[in-house]
Parts: structure tokens; sequence; C-alpha cells
């Protein structure tokens, strides 16, 4: 499963340590540990389940493939959300809303196609949490046999794509005798590691049935492409009169193996522990000062803790800044000097600090109604503008009864994430800008399309409307190590 480490460096102890979810709302999303192979024109599942398999029936079920703001199959609030479904996944896509009860919450996908290959997520959140797995599917070309001639020797060749693990490849005749030992087969890997084969056997003249069976290494459809050759294909010394007739025989194996096979995986086989462990044990030292450092709010092991303040001269006329420029409220109108830099509109100020590289943490004190994220140095802040990552803003928004991700369209996330402290972190490098609760170490959203020229200036942005507190940015704590 590919991941990103720099992400999980960022929240594998709030991954580690929400000790804040109740026992009976613990759980982990699993996924098969091999890739899911799967014809054109052919149904498939995509297995994904609850460990321990309690009810899913009042959490949220988002499949999707690159984009969660994309979803391929989306249920949330006790039905089907259509409306920001990819339009190719429109009623091919769709759930086992009977089986949710049973933690069961894989996803059926009709009518495949060759751009359904590639990688999906299953993420699965509750009130408290959310957890994901990584399904792969390989949609494979269909097997196909051939007869030709090479260095007067008469050749029965089978092709397959798409494969992984490598399977076995078994020739048998006629009466059903295995003479694989007469063939020749030949692989070659892609770049994602998937194999395509090429397997020939000689033909004699008195055998005219051949059978190619391609068998997978794990719970899957074996294949058997079939070439009957007519005895009039070996004619008279005197000529070739080719003749060929193909049928192909495809035997498919209960896909219900497959769903067994994962319900009955050991649980040190789960996404958490392929993906979190190993970069624990890797950095064993370093995780354990993170950890430390985290229960004390100190979030600056792996990257620098910005200290962040309100630049006056952006701060929009109804904000009223402190001296420090650590604190802000929104209150009665101030006659301010204008300036192109200042937000005339809306009711928003950005930091003096901006960031050009490297990995940025902060972290603040939220009101009730505010709107916190990162915007670009070229990003508008004059006039009526929308804040989305196309206007070069990457923010989330809350207010009294909702929590967003402030995507196009936005995204609806549990209010039961909206934190009282704030965690921000922003990675230049990487692109990304991650928000958490800093009280119960829970990860709220991760924006992954930050699109800026290189070099360009980012700068930690803010927004409130609340006259009755201040929002306020912690300042950093130094770690008891000095690092």
């Amino acid at each position: 499963m590919k991941s990103d480490q720099s992400e999980w460096l960022c929240v594998i102890v709030l991954l580690l340590q929400q000790t804040s979810v109740s026992g009976s709302e613990r759980f982990e999303v699993l996924g098969p540990r091999y890739p899911i192979a799967v014809y054109p024109g052919e149904d498939t599942v995509l297995p994904c389940y609850l460990s321990p398999n309690i009810s899913a029936e009042d959490m949220q079920i988002r499949w999707f493939r690159e984009n969660p703001t994309a979803p391929v199959s989306l249920y949330q609030f006790g039905q089907y959300n259509f409306q920001k479904q990819i339009p190719s996944y429109k009623g091919r896509a769709e759930l086992f809303p009977e089986e949710f009860r049973k933690g069961n919450v894989s996803l059926r996908l009709k009518d495949v196609r060759g751009s359904d290959d590639g990688l999906y997520k299953c993420m699965v959140l509750s009130a408290d949490s959310y957890e994901e797995a990584l399904i792969d599917v390989v949609v494979r070309g269909r097997p196909s046999v051939s007869l030709h001639s090479e260095g007067g020797q008469t050749q029965l060749e089978c092709r397959s794509e798409g494969w992984y693990p490598k399977p076995a490849v078994i020739w048998t005749d006629r009466d059903g005798h295995n003479v694989t030992s007469l063939s020749n087969t030949t692989e070659q890997r892609d770049s994602e590691g998937r194999l395509s084969l090429r397997s020939s056997i000689p033909v004699r003249q008195e055998s005219n049935v051949f059978t190619c069976l391609i068998r997978s290494a794990v719970s899957e459809a074996d294949w058997e492409p079939q070439l009957h050759i007519p005895r009039d294909f070996f004619p008279d010394p005197s000529g070739w009169m080719v003749s060929l007739f193909l049928m192909a025989a495809l035997t498919v194996a209960a896909a219900a193996l497959l769903l067994i096979q994962w319900r009955r995986m050991d649980k040190k086989e789960t996404l958490f522990e392929s993906q979190v462990l190993p970069v624990l044990r890797s950095q064993l030292d370093e995780e354990y000062q993170w950890t430390f450092n985290v229960r004390h709010g100190r979030w600056a092991r792996h990257g620098q803790w910005a200290d962040v303040t309100l630049d006056p001269d952006t701060a929009n006329s109804y904000l009223t800044l402190s001296e420090d420029g650590k604190r802000v409220r929104w209150g009665d109108r101030q006659d301010l000097t204008d300036n192109q830099q200042r937000f005339d509109y809306w009711d928003c100020v950005v930091s003096r600090e901006s960031f050009t590289s490297g990995r940025h943490y902060w972290v603040l004190e939220v009101n009730g109604w505010w709107r916190i994220g990162v915007t670009r140095e070229s990003a508008n802040r004059r006039g009526d503008f929308s804040f989305t990552p196309q206007q070069g803003y990457w923010c989330l928004d809350c207010d009294s009864s909702s929590l967003s991700a402030l995507t196009d369209p936005e995204t609806r996330l549990p209010q039961t994430l909206c934190p009282r402290m704030l965690g921000v972190c922003v990675d230049i490098e990487e692109r990304r800008v991650s928000f958490y609760t800093v009280e119960s170490r829970a990860h709220i959203y991760t924006f992954t399309d930050m699109r800026f020229p290189e070099g360009h200036k980012i700068y930690p942005f803010f927004r409130t409307v609340d006259t009755n507190r201040d929002l306020v940015i912690l300042p950093p704590v130094e770690t008891e190590t000095g690092h």
C-alpha cells in the first residue's frame, strides 16, 4: 500500500493515542493483501470489513480513488449521497446496506471498464475517529491464444496480462494429460509489478486440442483458453491450407472464497500494523521523543514549530489584534489605512511569517466560529471570492452546527471532530496541509492538492466572526532535549 512517511510522522501518535474512543467503538478497516483481478465487462466485489465486526449502520462509508471529495460511492446519514459521485461510477458502484450491521462495507463494482484499474480507498468514519484500507483493482486483458509457425515448427501461444502474484501456467492435451514440460513460458513485469505472460507449446499432428490453464496463486478465478486444432491444419506435403477455429472456455472460481479469506486474516496483517509499525521500528528512538512531546503539546520533533504572529497590515477592519499578534477577535469596524495586502471584504488575516520549504506546525485555541488554514502568496485578498484550493486557500471552516473542509464542493466532516485546540501541520515539499484535534489527538482532514510555484510563499491564514472569544495562537514550546 502506498503511503507517505511524512504524513505518518505527523499523525502516528494521534493514531496510537486515541484513548478517548470507547472500547465498543474502536475498530480497524481490513482489506485484501493481494490485488482484485477482474476482466472488462464483469462484476466484482472489493472486500472491506470492520474488525471487530461492529455495526457500520451509523457510520460514514466513503469509497474513493485519489480525491476523497470525489467518491466512487458515498453512504452517510443513513443513505447514499450521489451528488458528489464520480459520473463514470453512477449506476455501477453500490454497497451492501443489509450487511452494514455485520461490519461488511464492501463495494460491488458492475460492468468493469479498463479505466477502473488502480487503487481504491475504503474509508469508514465514526463519530470519534476514522480508519481506511487500500484495495488494488487489476483490470486484465482477456487471455488469448494464437497459432503460428516459427523455424518450421508450429507453435500454439497463450498470452495473458495483469497478474500478481506470479501465477502457474499449465498445459494439458485433449486427454487431460499434463504436457507443461513441453512448453516454454516467459514473463515481463511492468512498472507496477504486474506480470504479462507468454507461453507456447509445439503442436503435433496427432493432438488436436490443447488447454492453457493460468492459475492464480491466490483464491480467485482460473482461466482456461482452449484451442481446437482441426486435423486438416496439417495437410499433405503439397502445401498449407490454414484454418483456425478458436474456442475459449473460462472457468471462474467462487468469489466468496476470497471474502472468507480476508475475514479470517490475523490482526497482525491489518493496515495499521503493516504501515505504522515499520515506521516505529525504523525510528524507535526518535518516535519515543516524538510521543513524549505530543503528550505535552510539543509537536516540533520532526519539523519546525512555527512562531506564528498575525500581520496587522493584512487584517480586515472588523478584526482587533493583540499587541503581540497572538490573539484576534471580531468586533466593531476600525478606521485602518488601506493597502493591497489587506482583506477588504472578508474578515480575515494572515501571519507575518511565510514558508517556502520544510515542515511546520502551529497550534491554536479556537472559538465558536472560525476558518483556519494556509494560503499561497498570490491568492486574492480583495473583494468577494471563494476559499477553495483553486483560489489558493486550503482551510477548515467551523461554526455552531457544522465542520467542513473547504474543497470544491465542500467536504462535510463529523461535528464531533470540531476541536477546542486545533493543530495545523504544513509540509511544503509534499504539498499537503493536515489538521488535528490536540485534545483527543485525532486527525481531522488533510489537503493533498496544494499547487503553487516552487519557492512560492505559503502563509498561515485565519478568520473569525466570534465577538465573545479570542482566537489564540499558542507560542512554541521547547522540548527538554532542546530539539
